[in-house]
């Protein structure tokens, strides 16, 4: 049986020769096995390369939203780090308006009419367990603020009630037993009814120390009729305290003292029968007693 070739004329363009390339069938049903064959492994190899080049590029974008999502951590860990700061400093300030707070008699002896207070809003309990588990950072920041302000304000008040009370006479300037009381009572020489006692008398040992009652200004410091050596402290506010029948002083006008400082001692000056202080508190130059603005445990 004769063999079957394919034939292929090749016209090159520089020659008018010809030429023939005779290929038998055998090769030729080879060659395009081959071909088909490269065919379908260079669209495997372009499948694979797309494959490779879709997994390069998610390869990327989670490279680079990872590095956002550390650069987001670091600005949370520092959002964190300074709110963390922030309640401490609060909760410091908080530490400081409660002992200002619970130090002021005031407040205490008036719990009924300034402990008030409340929600005008009826919260479901729901709401609020809601509200607690889907609280962020953003929340807390916002929260902190508010505490921040509410804060400050508070520790102002504080702050101006406690210095308020410096300069409110709420101690006693001497420890004794108060001898007479303010208000009404016999004379003390004569034995007559109808005499007024614009302070206390307070019993104390010749030459005791006597202490300022409050924070205030030395305005007189010497000797005056009745009262014998006289010390006036003005406390400001139109309060001003008067220390009487002393023995010596320890302070002179224009200084400035602080509340327990000692300012004289007692003595028996000016009309009186013994050794003790007679204490006055003046509100506006009129006289007031004294023991309302003292605890009630100073005798």
């Amino acid at each position: 049986m004769p063999k079957r070739f394919y034939t292929f004329i090749i016209v090159p363009n520089a020659s008018s020769r010809l030429h023939k390339v005779r290929i038998p069938m055998p090769v030729m049903y080879v060659l395009a096995a081959i071909g088909f064959v490269s065919f379908f492994v260079a669209v495997g190899m372009g499948f694979s390369y797309a494959r490779m080049a879709f997994r390069i590029s998610d390869y990327n974008t989670l490279q680079t939203e990872n590095t956002e999502l550390k650069v987001e951590k670091k600005n949370l860990e520092v959002s964190t780090l300074k709110l963390s700061s922030k309640l401490n400093d609060l909760e410091q300030r908080s530490d400081r308006l409660t002992a200002l707070i619970e130090n002021d008699e005031a407040l205490k002896k008036q719990p009924g009419k300034n402990g008030v207070g409340g929600t005008k809003t009826d919260y479901r309990t729901a709401d609020i367990l809601h509200d607690t588990a889907t609280s962020d950072l953003d929340e807390l920041k916002a929260r902190a603020s508010e505490l921040e302000s509410q804060m400050t304000l508070n520790e102002q008040k504080a702050a101006q009630r406690a210095l308020v009370k410096r300069y409110t006479p709420t101690i006693w300037p001497l420890k004794g037993r108060v001898a007479s009381h303010y208000g009404g009572r016999l004379d003390p020489f004569t034995g007559a009814a109808g005499h007024v006692h614009l302070g206390l008398d307070i019993t104390g040992m010749y030459g005791a120390p006597v202490r300022s009652p409050a924070d205030g200004l030395i305005i007189f410091a010497g000797r005056k009729s009745d009262y014998g050596n006289l010390i006036i402290i003005d406390h400001g506010n139109g309060v001003t305290t008067r220390l009487g029948h002393l023995s010596r002083f320890q302070v002179m006008v224009g200084r400035t003292v602080l509340k327990g400082d000692i300012v004289g001692n007692v003595g028996m000056t000016g009309r009186t029968t013994g050794p003790h202080l007679h204490y006055e508190v003046r509100l506006n130059d009129r006289p007031v007693n004294p023991r309302n603005y003292l605890p009630p445990d100073g005798e």
